[in-house]
């Protein structure tokens, strides 16, 4: 009886723990994953190869190349002996190189950076310990002569193999039987050969019929080098090798132990563009190595010492670099687009700068220029650029792309931290692709650049261009309600403090028609899912505090009344708030480190995260297919035609959970294919950032670019995003009201060189109820205090920027420092003066901080 109730109560355990098993793997389980191979795969079909056949050319325009390939405008050409390539333009007849053409006579350059220099590709790697290196296809393949050059459609395709590919001492048998040795080497040496030879090889103890290499002796290079060629010279082969090992229980030298990688790199025109691609799933890595980043054509059409110019980098709005600027002793640039990864355990970053929202870059020299699109990897991608006389004699920019996650892992060893840096062992599979355009005369400078670039995006589909509409918008993003810490009974719990109700959200747009202003874009945030740091939007529920479904469809039908329209705001990349709706275990991102990407916001003045501020979870774009279509599908109760979107045009991120790694280019994938969903839904989208990717789907941007970082290497900041932009897209930079800057008449001029609409972020009480809560950083709020500024402000540009809507920006132009023209496509010009002083450009006065308007039309 005992005995069978020890058994019952036995099985009993077993059941709960069972029970308990299952029921906690259904709340651990997290939302379903999507289909990552669908993002990732390669949409590019492998290159058909032949063998390389050069073209006639008559016309010996790169002396020392031949000709691969040619269009209407440019002919390609190679160095078939050191794989470099030559772009000739036809109607102007520049010739761009991938690399310097007087290497040797650079008396800067060290032989290391002579060798950079005159490669295409730099690979750099870790070792199994994490030991950093790098390796190019200079020294180590093309003067080892360890490439093909194939033919393909209208271009080549070479494959190198970088590194030292010998297997060294282990190309010799470690053992061998007497037998072997005299047929397979001795018999077809001469007798002094074979002599020096067997001298290397002793009887092994206890099996005489066995030679041992005698390592001590080999393992000298000179010694090493006349045994290896004496068993070449006998015909040794790898099949001997391994036959010898394996018939003596050794093992190895099957393969170099030395770092050595294989990639292929095509080039090829396409009607007035070069394009260079790497199908990064056709690149090799030893045994022990493995590829952090790849650096594509360092020097492509890099500038000397003697020419005049700039770089075009995409800091912010736009950057200038001027060749030989002599800063050499500033940082080089050097920006990830898109920004950088959130998804970093370093709990810090390095330094406040703007967002690289566009995959460009590129290079004006004298009357020709360069431009660089990023059209395939841009993800994973970093845009570099430095000026002549630090280590060289030339100005470059390039870019580079990190195929794998890199982390930091910290030891703690008592009072000692060691550091060590990890990698993925998955890498990015996917394609690395830039195509070069080239520009000449009047077309070669940043405005030529932009016009490029836009084009180009009208006709990929990204940009339709605007109607004619007879007011500028007016965007005000309003507070709704946020996180207070309240208490009940002396016990603290964290509340809700409404800052703008939806009826107050009526009031304020009743009195911003009253004073003129009809065109109003408003971005409600914190309306649902418990404010402005709501839940994840599993579900949607409008925060009863703020009003009622009826409250907020009249005042979406108010807005529609007078000419604007309102934008719910949602959140979806950043888990702000947690709930049951999201398992972080599952539904969270992980760093390269295996942790859960558990962040706080940035303290400008720690310069670090703050974990008194509160902390979020990032999304796992796997994940975000599945809470987006949950969302589109709670969203419809509200019968809305428009939502906000606060970061999937803002911000990309990568997941490194070991079982499904998702890199930041195939994020980028996903991202896009849930804006095309949501855009389907609602027609009418707002987003904040603006990268390239989500322009398509925008209707209206906010917090777009209107600076650059100033990063200390820079000369000159340019509005090109806006020139890419503007006539296709409505937007405007960031809330005035919460910028460092607060004078207005600064704003007025800004806002007129950038063709930007104001906006502003208010709210209907007052911005000290924020003081010592998490939102500190909106001191200035209450928009009592701002109303008749801001549409002061409004009614001076939209005089002279609502007719310029539907126009694109041809041409931006610094006149003198300080003093700028800004160009459009009707002939209108406007000149800004930002000086303290009046001033006299092109025959037109311009007062002390001040702006003309002249042109065809006004």
């Amino acid at each position: 009886m005992k005995k069978r109730t020890k058994w019952v109560a036995a099985l009993a355990c077993i059941g709960i723990v069972g029970v308990g098993a299952f029921v906690y793997s259904l709340y651990m389980k997290g939302a379903p994953s999507t289909d990552i191979a669908a993002f990732a795969r390669s949409d590019m079909k492998p290159a058909g190869t032949t063998e390389l056949k050069y073209m006639t050319d008559n016309s010996n325009a790169v002396p020392g190349m031949k000709l691969v390939a040619q269009t209407n405008a440019l002919a390609l050409y190679m160095n078939p002996d050191t794989t470099e390539v030559a772009v000739l333009n036809q109607v102007s007849g520049k010739v761009w190189r991938s690399n310097p053409g007087d290497i040797d006579s650079d008396a800067k350059a060290s032989p290391f950076e002579k060798d950079r220099l005159a490669a295409q590709v730099a690979l750099n790697y870790r070792d199994s310990i994490g030991t950093l290196g790098t390796i190019t296809n200079f020294t180590d393949s093309i003067q080892r002569k360890q490439f093909k050059a194939e033919g393909i459609e209208n271009g080549v395709r070479i494959t190198y193999t970088i590194g030292d590919t010998s297997l060294g001492i282990d190309a010799l048998p470690k053992r061998i039987s007497k037998k072997r040795f005299e047929e397979k080497v001795l018999s077809k040496l001469d007798e002094k050969t074979g002599a020096y030879v067997s001298n290397r090889y002793y009887p092994l103890d206890g099996n005489p019929d066995v030679l041992e290499r005698l390592d001590t002796e080999v393992s000298r290079a000179l010694v090493l080098k006349r045994v290896l060629d004496a068993f070449a010279k006998a015909g040794y082969t790898a099949e001997d090798l391994k036959a010898d090992n394996d018939e003596n229980g050794m093992s190895g030298g099957s393969a170099s132990t030395k770092p050595n990688f294989t990639i292929p790199i095509e080039y090829q025109l396409s009607g007035d563009s070069l394009i260079v691609h790497v199908p990064v799933k056709d690149i090799q890595e030893s045994e022990g190595y493995q590829i952090r980043s790849v650096e594509l054509l360092d020097f492509f059409g890099a500038a000397s010492q003697d020419e005049k110019g700039y770089m075009l980098v995409p800091d912010g709005s736009g950057s200038l670099i001027n060749l030989n600027n002599g800063k050499v002793g500033e940082e080089v640039y050097v920006q990830r687009v898109y920004g950088d990864d959130q998804n970093d355990n370093s709990k810090r970053r390095g330094q406040i700068a703007e967002v690289a929202r566009l995959p460009v870059f590129g290079m004006k020299a004298g009357d020709e220029a360069w431009f660089a699109t990023i059209e395939k990897g841009e993800g994973i991608a970093s845009i570099n650029a430095d000026i002549s006389g630090r280590k060289n004699s030339y100005n470059s920019a390039y870019a580079s792309f990190a195929i794998r996650g890199e982390d930091e892992l910290e030891l703690y060893k008592g009072n000692k931290v060691d550091e060590f840096q990890l990698l993925t062992d998955d890498r990015f599979a996917g394609d690395i692709q830039l195509r070069y355009n080239f520009l000449s005369g009047d077309q070669a400078s940043y405005s030529g650049m932009a016009a490029l670039y836009r084009n180009n995006l009208v006709k990929e589909g990204l940009l339709q261009p605007l109607k004619t509409q007879a007011q500028l918008p007016f965007y005000v993003d309003l507070l709704g309600a946020v996180d207070k810490r309240k208490s009940f009974l002396g016990v603290p719990y964290k509340g809700l403090m409404t800052m703008t109700t939806i009826n107050q959200a009526s009031q304020i747009a009743k009195e911003i028609k009253a004073a003129g202003v009809s065109n109003v874009q408003m971005r409600y945030v914190g309306w649902f899912n418990e404010g402005i740091d709501h839940k994840v939007p599993e579900t949607v529920k409008l925060d009863r505090q703020l009003g009622s479904k009826t409250d907020l469809s009249k005042l979406a039908a108010q807005l529609k009344d007078m000419g604007g329209n309102l934008y719910p705001d949602v959140a979806f990349q950043h888990v702000l708030r947690e709930n049951h709706d999201f398992k972080p275990a599952s539904d969270a991102t992980r760093f390269v480190t295996r942790e859960q990407a558990l962040l706080q916001p940035y303290d400008r003045a720690l310069n670090a995260m703050n974990n008194q501020w509160g902390s979020f979870y990032l999304l796992s774009p796997a994940k975000l297919p599945y809470f987006v279509s949950q969302f589109v599908d709670s969203y419809k109760k509200y019968k809305m035609d428009s939502v906000a979107l606060r970061d999937m045009g803002d911000t990309l991120t990568a997941d490194y959970r070991v079982n499904r790694v998702v890199f930041r280019d195939v994020a980028k994938n996903i991202v896009t294919d849930q804006l095309g969903k949501i855009e389907k839904s609602y027609p009418n989208v707002m987003m904040t950032g603006g990268n390239r990717y989500a322009l398509k789907y925008a209707d209206q941007l906010v917090n777009v670019p209107m600076a650059s970082s100033s990063f200390s290497i820079e000369d000159e900041v340019v509005p090109f995003y806006e020139m890419v932009v503007h006539g296709y897209k409505e937007y405007a930079g960031a809330p005035i009201n919460l910028d460092d800057e607060q004078d207005l008449s600064y704003h007025l001029l800004h806002s007129l060189e950038y063709g930007a609409a104001p906006h502003f972020f208010w709210s209907y009480e007052s911005s000290s109820k924020l003081k010592l809560t998490t939102y500190e950083s909106l001191f200035s709020t209450s928009y009592s205090d701002w109303l008749g500024d801001a549409v002061d402000l409004y009614g001076k540009l939209n005089k002279v920027l609502a007719k310029l809507q539907s126009e694109t920006i041809t041409e931006h132009a610094q006149l003198k420092p300080g003093v700028v023209k800004v160009s459009y496509s009707n002939g209108t010009s406007i000149y800004v003066n930002y000086t303290d002083q009046p001033v006299t450009v092109q025959d037109v006065q311009i007062g002390a901080k001040n702006f003309i308007v002249g042109g065809d039309r006004q």
